[in-house]
């Protein structure tokens, strides 16, 4: 993006902030006395917007806040952390959506429903902001880093801000947007996920120090399906399997603080790592809506639904395997309109030794409400593995729903919940199988 276009964005967005400073002073709607509770966009580039261009969200709703800097920090300009003002998105250069706005809508759309009331009847105020740095590492988001700090940072002025208002506060949630970097590196799946759950904790225990909430935060996340596009860069030690992915479905399965909410099979990208400003909107959705469910049944005492839709057990018998789903809204559904067709709707048998078996599956067919049957031309021997969107060897190494690795397989959760993007297109919010695997005994 040439210079000048760049600084225009910047001073656009600087003015627009600077309207809502002069225009409400120390908070964003003068009067408003309901409690505000923090959600926080924590981990890399996707977590900051980055090339998320042109900000789509652009329209206050529902009394949700932002610091007056922005959601996250500028990159010139002062920092602005003594005021409130709506919460928006903007442009910043080459940063603009990050689904933090997009997420508080949905989270108080979604909450005030579950709760038998209209939207602006909620009686809580989100704070939507941002403490990503573009290119990290999950080692270098952990705490004693300065980027951890720098959420610490928000936290506190979130809590300060609050108090000095008379207003009450809860660190509600940590949107992790991560994983791209440690793939690309080959992180072992088994440090990331022990650094995640190091990063949830920590996170909790800080969140009470510093506010003395006893709510304890969830870290909501989404499963990177970048793996074929960085696997093109050449790195020796970058897996052709996606890890990171993997990891995070089994630290949300290992910690009870972790969920793992959707896969990015399902998005559009703009150089097959960083999406476009409709997915980052499309992924705050899915976020808030997933948000306000959690909190909806901690609220009523009742168990958690399902989030996302995940493998919940595989029953392997001779030539083929029963696999029964976590639903979060039946029935399942193949769906080649939204996500390209795959080879068998995604799934894919490999060997004992990781040899691909293109020809193994025979027929996949949805059998209930939650379950699927992948039958085979012959019993797959021991150790064989059943995956799903993981993609092929000689696949496009592309990111996305159309030439990515992805699978075809979802819930119905669309039917009653969507939204109208900024294109004037109806989305549905359909929930899409997480990526797994399953190894036959």
């Amino acid at each position: 993006m040439p210079a000048t276009r760049r600084r225009a964005g910047w001073l656009a967005a600087t003015a627009l902030i600077l309207f809502w400073v002069a225009a409400f002073g120390r908070s964003a709607l003068a009067g408003d006395t309901r409690p505000i509770w923090q959600i926080m966009g924590y981990g890399q580039s996707l977590s900051v917007g980055v090339l998320g261009t042109p900000a789509v969200t652009t329209r206050p709703s529902f009394g949700s806040l932002m610091f007056a800097e922005g959601i996250r920090r500028p990159l010139q300009g002062p920092a602005r952390l003594d005021a409130l003002v709506p919460l928006v998105e903007t442009d910043d250069r080459s940063r603009g959506e990050t689904g933090i706005a997009a997420a508080a809508d949905m989270f108080v759309r979604t909450l005030a429903a579950l709760r038998g009331l209209e939207p602006d009847r909620l009686d809580v105020a989100l704070l939507g902001s941002s403490a990503g740095r573009a290119g990290a590492r999950l080692a270098a988001l952990l705490p004693g880093k300065a980027n951890y700090d720098g959420l610490l940072q928000l936290i506190g002025a979130g809590d300060a801000l609050a108090r000095a208002e008379g207003r009450g506060y809860r660190y509600l949630a940590t949107l992790w947007s991560h994983g791209e970097t440690d793939q690309l590196y080959g992180t072992p799946r088994e440090t990331y996920v022990a650094r995640l759950k190091q990063l949830a904790a920590a996170i909790a225990a800080d969140a009470a120090r510093l506010s003395g909430q006893d709510w304890q935060p969830p870290l909501l996340t989404y499963q990177p399906a970048s793996h074929l596009a960085y696997l093109a860069r050449g790195r020796p030690e970058t897996p052709r399997r996606p890890e990171i992915a993997l990891a995070l479905r089994e630290a949300a399965r290992k910690n009870p603080s972790i969920f793992c909410v959707l896969p990015l099979y399902i998005g559009d990208f703009r150089d097959d790592v960083h999406a476009t400003n409709l997915t980052y909107q499309e992924i705050g959705k899915y976020y808030g809506r997933a948000l306000a469910r959690l909190v909806h049944a901690r609220e009523t005492g009742t168990p958690v639904p399902p989030l996302a839709l995940d493998l919940a057990a595989a029953d392997w018998n001779g030539r083929e395997v029963r696999l029964r789903f976590a639903v979060p809204r039946g029935p399942l559904a193949f769906d080649t309109d939204r996500v390209a067709a795959a080879p068998h709707m995604g799934f894919d048998l490999w060997d004992p030794n990781g040899e691909l078996r293109p020809d193994a599956i025979t027929g996949v067919r949805i059998t209930a409400p939650d379950g699927v049957v992948v039958s085979f031309a012959e019993p797959p021997p021991s150790r064989s593995r059943l995956t799903y969107a993981f993609g092929r060897p000689g696949d496009p190494e592309r990111t996305g729903r159309l030439e990515g690795p992805r699978g075809n397989l979802r819930d119905s959760d669309g039917e009653q919940g969507s939204y109208v993007d900024a294109m004037g297109w109806t989305r549905r919010l359909d929930n899409w199988a997480l990526i797994f695997e399953t190894v036959a005994p």
